[in-house]
C-alpha cells in the first residue's frame, strides 16, 4: 500500500505543479507532465553519480513541492484553485491524470511481472538492484550484472519506489505514466479542439499495440514490460510534439531539452535519436521562420546546437562516468567481438555500403534488410513499405489542412526528414547487424521488429500532433478523426491481444514465481556481499536467469566444456548457467559442463563462492557427488542451498536452506 500510495502523491503532485506553472506561464497544462517528469529523474541523476540516490529523490518532490508554494504565493489560494480547475478541463491533461491513476490502482490490484527474456538480463534487473541498493550498478559490485543498461528507466522507477520496497509493478506503472506524459504532449491543443486532443491521445495510446507483431492469442507485453522500446519511442515523438507546441515561445523552446537529455539516457542507440531529433527541430527553425534562411540560419542553428549540445553531455556524462567507476575492457566503447571503436565501425560500414570493400556477409546482410521493408511484418498491415504508406498518408493529410506557408512547410519538412533521417537509421543497423552479431543472428536480423518499431511510432504519433494542430476547419477536423478512428479501428480488427496489461495473468507467471519462493527461502540465509553457484540440471538458462534476479547476493557465472580433471582447465570456457555431466555422456543436455566432484570444489574455490544452490538435482549428481554433500543428494530433491566449508573440510557442503516446491 505504501508504494500505491507514493504513486498516487507523486501523481497529484506533478498535476499540482503542471497547473499552477500552467498559469503562471500561460500555457497549456497539458504541455507539462512530460518536462516536469524528465526533470525530476533528471535532477536524481547527478545525485545517482555520487551515490545519493535518495537525497536526489527528496530533492526532486521538494523542487515539485517550490512550484505549487510559488504558485499558492503567486496566486493565492484561489488562483490556484481556479488553475487546477482550468487545468482539468484540458482533454490531454485530464487524460493524464486520469489515466495513470488508473494504471496504478490496476497494477497495484493485478501485480503484473516480468515475462520477457531481457528484463531478466537487464532491463528489469537493473532498476531492481538501484531501487534496493539505492545505488547505480554500474559503481555497485554486486550490479555490474546489469553494467550494460542506460540509467533513464531505472531514474524514472527509483522517482516512484525511494524507500527500497521493490514491486515490479510499480515499475511498470512508472514506465507507462512517462508514456502517457509523453502522449500528452502530442494531445495539448487550444481549448476550442478539445475533440482533437483525444482523439491524438486514444489513439497515441493505441500506437504501441499498432506497431507490433504480437502473435494471435499471446500476451500483449506493452505497457507491462520494463523494456526500454517503448519509453524510446514515446520519448522522441514526445519531444518533438512538445516542441510543435512550444517551439515559437523564446524561453518554453528549451523545455523541449528536458525530455530529450532523458532520451538519450534511455539506451545506447538513443544518442543518435536525440541527435536525430535535434535535427529535426533546427530544419523546422529555418522552414517555419518569418525571416529569409541567410538571417534565421544563425537562430535556428544556435537553438538546434544548443539542444544536440545537451544530448551530447548527457552522453558524454554517462560514458565518462562508467569509465571512471569501472574502467575495465568491458566497459569500453566498442562494438562486437572484434571490440572495434564506434568510429571504426561506421567508417567500414560505410565503406561497404557504397561497395568498397564488401564481402559476402555484408552483402547478404544488405539483400536480407532491403527484403525485409517489403515483408518483415512491423504493424498491423504489414511491412515496412506499409508503415510508411499509412505515415504518408496523415502526413499528408496534415499538409492540405494547414494554411499555406510556414504550417504547409513544417509538415513537408518534417516529414522528409523524417524520412531521410529513417534511411540513415536503417543503413545504421545494416551496419550493426553486421559487426555487433553472429553470423547466424545477423542473418537472421534477430529482433529487426524490435529496433525499429520505436522509430515508426515516433514518426506516426508526430504526424498525428502536427494533423491535429493544423485541423482547423471542420473537414480537416473530420479527417483527423478519420485517421485516428483508422487506427484504433485497425487495432480493434487486427490486433486486440488475447491479453495485456488490463489482465490478470498469474498463469504466465507459474515458472517465475516457482523460483521466486525458492529464492525467497534462500534469501532468509544470503545477503548481498554472498557469491552462490547455481545448478539446475536440465535447466535452458531460464530458472538460472530468474534465480540470477530474484536472490539477494551475487550469482557467479558458471563454465562450459571440459573440467574434469585438476588443474587442467584449457578446454572449458566461461558461460553463465552450466549443467553437469558425465564425460561419456555429451547428449543429455544442450548446455553442457563436464565436471567431476574434485574440480566442482575446485571451482568453488577458485571463483571464491561462499553458496552453492542446487535447484534440480538428477541421477549424476545422487550417484556422483553424494559424499561431498551433507546428508546426501537424490535425483528428485528440493531445492537447497549448501554453504561451502572449503577444499580441505571432510563434507565440503553443508546444508543452509531447503525451499519444498511442487511446480517442475
Amino acid at each position: 500500500m505504501l508504494t500505491l500510495a507514493w504513486g498516487l502523491f507523486l501523481l497529484v503532485l506533478l498535476a499540482g505543479a503542471g497547473a499552477v506553472l500552467a498559469a503562471l506561464l500561460d500555457c497549456d497544462a497539458a504541455l507539462l507532465p512530460l518536462p516536469l517528469l524528465s526533470a525530476a529523474a533528471l535532477v536524481l541523476y547527478p545525485f545517482g553519480m555520487r551515490g545519493n540516490l535518495r537525497i536526489g529523490a527528496a530533492a526532486a518532490v521538494l523542487l515539485l513541492g517550490a512550484a505549487v508554494v510559488v504558485g499558492v504565493v503567486r496566486l493565492r489560494l484561489a488562483g490556484v484553485g481556479t488553475a487546477v480547475k482550468t487545468a482539468l478541463t484540458r482533454p490531454g491533461f485530464a487524460l493524464f491524470l486520469g489515466g495513470a491513476a488508473f494504471i496504478w490502482c490496476l497494477f497495484a490490484l493485478h501485480r503484473p511481472m516480468f515475462t520477457q527474456w531481457d528484463e531478466f538480463t537487464a532491463w528489469g534487473l537493473a532498476p531492481k538492484m538501484v531501487v534496493e541498493r539505492a545505488a547505480f550498478y554500474v559503481a555497485d559490485p554486486v550490479n555490474l550484472k546489469a553494467s550494460f543498461t542506460y540509467p533513464a528507466t531505472s531514474l524514472v522507477t527509483f522517482l516512484f519506489q525511494p524507500f527500497g520496497l521493490w514491486a515490479e509493478w510499480a515499475c511498470l506503472a512508472a514506465l507507462d505514466t512517462l508514456a502517457l506524459a509523453c502522449v500528452t504532449a502530442a494531445s495539448a491543443l487550444p481549448r476550442p479542439r478539445w475533440a482533437g486532443g483525444i482523439l491524438v491521445f486514444g489513439a497515441g495510446v493505441v500506437l504501441p499495440f499498432f506497431f507490433s507483431n504480437n502473435p494471435a492469442g499471446s500476451y500483449a507485453p506493452q505497457y507491462a514490460n520494463a523494456m526500454a522500446d517503448l519509453p524510446l519511442a514515446m520519448l522522441f515523438g514526445g519531444a518533438l510534439c512538445l516542441y510543435y507546441s512550444v517551439g515559437h515561445r523564446r524561453r518554453a523552446f528549451w523545455l523541449t531539452a528536458l525530455p530529450l537529455m532523458l532520451l538519450t539516457l534511455t539506451k545506447d542507440i538513443c544518442f543518435a535519436y536525440g541527435l536525430i531529433a535535434a535535427f529535426l527541430i533546427g530544419l523546422d527553425q529555418l522552414v517555419t521562420a518569418d525571416k529569409p534562411i541567410k538571417q534565421s540560419f544563425p537562430r535556428a542553428f544556435l537553438r538546434a546546437g544548443g539542444l544536440a549540445v545537451c544530448v551530447v553531455a548527457a552522453f558524454a556524462s554517462w560514458s565518462r562516468y562508467t569509465a571512471a567507476v569501472t574502467p575495465t575492457v568491458d566497459t569500453g566503447a566498442s562494438v562486437g567481438s572484434a571490440g572495434l571503436s564506434y568510429g571504426a565501425v561506421l567508417t567500414g560500414g560505410v565503406k561497404q555500403l557504397l561497395g568498397i570493400g564488401r564481402d559476402d556477409k555484408f552483402a547478404q546482410i544488405m539483400a536480407a534488410m532491403g527484403n525485409a521493408f517489403f515483408t518483415r511484418r512491423i504493424c498491423l498491415l504489414g511491412g515496412g513499405i506499409m508503415a510508411v504508406a499509412v505515415i504518408t498518408m496523415v502526413a499528408a493529410a496534415a499538409f492540405f489542412a494547414a494554411e499555406k506557408g510556414p504550417a504547409r512547410r513544417r509538415v513537408l519538412m518534417a516529414h522528409l526528414a523524417f524520412a531521410f533521417c529513417f534511411a540513415a537509421l536503417y543503413a545504421f543497423h545494416l551496419i550493426l547487424y553486421y559487426y555487433n552479431f553472429s553470423d547466424v543472428e545477423g542473418l537472421a536480423l534477430k529482433d529487426y521488429d524490435r529496433y525499429l518499431s520505436p522509430y515508426y511510432q515516433a514518426w506516426m504519433l508526430a504526424m498525428l500532433c502536427l494533423l491535429a494542430r493544423s485541423a482547423a476547419a471542420r473537414w480537416s477536423r473530420c479527417v483527423l478523426a478519420c485517421a485516428a478512428a483508422a487506427v484504433v479501428g485497425i487495432f480493434c480488427w487486427r490486433g486486440i491481444p488475447a491479453a495485456g496489461f488490463w489482465s490478470d495473468a498469474d498463469s504466465l507467471y507459474t515458472l517465475r514465481a516457482d523460483v521466486q519462493d525458492r529464492a525467497d527461502t534462500m534469501n532468509t540465509v544470503l545477503d548481498w556481499p554472498d557469491r552462490v553457484l547455481v545448478l539446475s540440471q536440465g535447466d535452458d538458462a531460464t530458472r538460472w536467469y530468474y534465480y540470477r534476479y530474484g536472490l539477494t547476493a551475487q550469482v557467479v557465472n558458471g563454465f562450459g566444456g571440459f573440467y574434469g580433471r585438476l588443474g587442467e582447465t584449457q578446454d572449458r570456457w566461461d558461460s553463465d548457467f552450466m549443467n553437469l555431466v558425465e564425460s561419456e555422456n555429451w547428449t543429455l543436455y544442450d548446455y553442457k559442463a563436464v565436471c567431476v566432484p574434485a574440480t566442482l570444489v575446485a571451482y568453488m574455490q577458485e571463483k571464491d563462492c561462499d553458496y552453492l544452490l542446487i535447484d534440480r538435482a538428477d541421477d549424476y549428481l545422487q550417484r556422483e557427488f553424494s559424499p561431498y554433500f551433507e546428508g546426501g543428494l537424490t535425483a528428485d530433491m528440493p531445492a537447497t542451498l549448501y554453504h561451502f566449508e572449503g577444499a580441505d573440510a571432510a563434507v565440503p557442503f553443508t546444508l543452509a536452506a531447503v525451499a519444498e516446491s511442487g511446480v517442475e
